[in-house]
């Protein structure tokens, strides 16, 4: 993804849209945790089907965020 445009909006909200639980998504910004691998593949998929290019690497880059997403 040009520029580290990826967030963890983006991330949550597509994961859960593809149905990954409130409770997993908080877990995985929580310190040394991350998105699983499995969700990695399901939200870059999900993506680049609407034509955001994204990079399994791009995961790798968002911050420690730990607790809810404010709205």
């Amino acid at each position: 993804m040009s520029e580290n445009t990826l967030n963890w909006r983006i991330v949550d909200d597509i994961a859960a849209e593809l149905g990954a639980k409130d409770y997993a998504r908080a877990k995985w910004r929580q310190s040394g945790r991350g998105v699983p691998a499995e969700w990695k593949i399901k939200i870059a998929q999900a993506m680049m089907a609407r034509g955001v290019p994204v990079s399994l690497s791009d995961f790798d880059r968002l911050p420690e965020n730990p607790g809810r997403i404010a709205a």
